[in-house]
């Protein structure tokens, strides 16, 4: 048998790694690799705990034989394989204790998966202080930025240790935030009252092409099945009341007391049990809804993760006619500022964690005070990191949703409809994914690419240097590093940013030279996390003033040196406007 890795966590360690979650609140609570669930037990200190007081835990366990063991914990097990789970935008907190081979990918799959909470990772030390890999130097960007990481020998040894292991391990924690941009789905929720057509439209948009008569038919069989839910709670009363009036078993009178309050209990236990019957077929009712419509195939990844995080506020609605419309007319009559937001998604998605994807240019309003600098993708190439081949030699799920937004938004900027697209990005890798994997170079729509499987990178080549520009000008106006119209500024302005690829050379050199003089003049230690470049794509607001701060005064020295800056003055502005983290 194939050894899977398995150390059963102890209960020390275990303790120590729910001690490290900030927010106490559980709302809902993932272990992926759970094992025989030694991790959970560490909740409650190993300890019997009471189980009205455990949070909602799901837990993923690749052994189909440990699962009796999981659910008799109390425990719902959920999947088999975490690398394939879908869906993890619900939970507010992951705690996880992987096997150390695979430890990097599930760390940042939880990460990734999350839309906000608090992911807690048990992994081999030599992962995070070792950084050699893409996966290694992500994680350790994600740990300086949105956590800690705690380092503890011995913790498999010991005579409560049920499988002992000469390992130094690292207690990986982070915070995610909630994704940065507008929250889409909750205003839509909250205008869901009584301003709504309870039918549909004379013509509803594209967006919410379903079947004929769907959502009446889905409201119609929601109610039948209301109906007999009740009819079959009732038959079940009826059942236990007449078998009080035969009597009770002498168990159940020791254990329960008279007739009368064994009564009581069984119609307070059928109120519950409609209860609960009752909610689950509204989740039922509203995920088909979810499912079945065109409108949430339009959505970003990220906006379809809010919708995920907030489907247990969407359930609670009453599934009626009128709620299934509003919510769907929600969604298609924000989707222009969607959009907006979607190709700012991708955007950050290119130039984020690898600055070399991007150039700099002077950012529309810049003075002394307030030092400004917009960022262009590359017109020749990017690379994409997080990519691994999966299971089927495919991408995974998460990996395939964020190709389906490069799709929708580079349709967007090509005016075309996405289904009009003659191969897409998603095509591309479903249909011809050993190809690629073989080293091959093969053409989307709108992209060449190459895909190293075995590092996890996607090269992409534009074929449509417009649509990139495109991108670039939508972002840059609408984080204002370009100014609304083409004449509110002098034509040099426009010479640098269509320039900026060719000034990118000069800008890194003169950026590498301020901060090889800082080291220089600085008497404490200056490590790599205190170059620009870095401190840019930190979250944290001051790194990242400083290092705009930096970034713009190399580009007005090599503006200067082309007898630029000199055409370019300064214009006031109330509020620094900073590079986007």
């Amino acid at each position: 048998m194939t050894d899977t890795q398995f150390y059963p966590t102890p209960m020390a360690l275990a303790r120590h790694a729910w001690s490290m979650f900030k927010d106490r609140s559980f709302a809902r609570v993932c272990e992926p690799s759970a094992g025989n669930g030694d991790l959970i037990k560490g909740l409650w200190g190993g300890e019997e705990h009471p189980r009205h007081r455990q949070p909602q835990i799901d837990c993923i366990e690749i052994d189909v034989a440990r699962h009796p063991l999981l659910r008799s914990a109390g425990l719902n097990v959920v999947g088999l394989d975490f690398m394939t789970f879908e869906g993890g935008a619900i939970y507010s907190h992951v705690i996880m204790n992987p096997p150390f081979a695979v430890g990097v990918q599930h760390t940042l799959k939880a990460f990734d998966m999350l839309y906000s909470g608090e992911v807690v990772a048990i992994l081999n030390a030599e992962t995070v202080r070792n950084p050699f890999s893409v996966d290694r130097k992500r994680l350790v960007s994600l740990i300086d930025r949105f956590g800690r990481v705690e380092f503890h020998k011995d913790s498999f040894q010991g005579p409560d240790v049920e499988r002992e292991a000469d390992v130094e391990v690292a207690l990986v924690h982070l915070v995610k935030p909630a994704e940065l941009g507008q929250d889409w789905i909750g205003p839509i929720i909250s205008a869901m009252a009584t301003d709504r057509p309870a039918h549909p439209p004379q013509e509803l948009p594209q967006e919410l092409a379903l079947p004929a008569s769907f959502v009446e038919t889905q409201c119609a069989a929601f109610r039948v099945a209301v109906k007999a839910m009740h009819e079959a709670v009732r038959a079940e009363a009826v059942s236990s009341r007449c078998a009080s009036r035969v009597g009770v078993t002498m168990a159940e009178l020791n254990r329960r007391g008279s007739s009368a309050q064994a009564l009581e209990q069984v119609g307070d236990q059928m109120r519950k049990e409609i209860e609960r019957r009752y909610l689950d077929l509204k989740d039922r009712a509203w995920a088909s809804i979810l499912r079945s419509t065109n409108t949430m195939e339009t959505l970003s990844a990220k906006v379809r993760r809010q919708a995920e995080a907030q489907f247990q506020e969407i359930s609670k609605l009453e599934f009626t006619e009128q709620n299934v419309y509003s919510l769907l007319l929600g969604l298609v009559e924000s989707r222009p500022e969607m959009q907006v937001e979607m190709a700012c998604e991708v955007f950050d998605k290119v130039t984020r964690y690898a600055s070399d994807n991007c150039v700099f240019y002077r950012g529309w309003k810049s003075n002394d005070r307030h030092r400004t600098c917009g960022k262009r993708v590359k017109m020749t190439r990017f690379v994409i990191p997080g990519n691994k081949v999966h299971f089927g030699r495919r991408l995974d799920w998460d990996a395939e949703r964020e190709l389906a937004d490069f799709d929708k938004v580079f349709a967007m900027l090509d005016g075309v409809p996405l289904e009009e697209v003659d191969i897409s990005l998603v095509q591309l890798f479903r249909n011809s994914g050993a190809e690629l994997l073989s080293g091959q170079r093969l053409s989307s729509s709108y992209f060449d690419v190459r895909w190293y499987g075995g590092v996890g990178t996607i090269h992409f080549f534009p074929r449509r240097k417009d649509l990139i520009d495109r991108l670039n000008r939508l972002v840059g106006k609408h984080r204002q590093w370009l100014p609304p119209n083409v004449d509110d500024v002098h034509p040099a302005f426009w010479t640098q940013f269509e320039k900026a690829e060719k000034f990118d050379a000069e800008v890194r050199k003169q950026v590498e030279a301020s901060f090889q003089q800082l080291r220089r003049e600085k008497s404490r230690y200056v490590s790599s996390w205190d170059h620009p470049l870095t401190k840019i794509g930190s979250g944290d607001l001051e790194r990242n003033r400083e290092g705009a701060a930096a970034l713009s005064d190399a580009i007005d020295a090599v503006l200067e040196r082309h007898g630029l800056l000199a055409a370019l003055p300064s214009s006031d502005c109330s509020q620094p406007l900073l590079l986007a983290a």
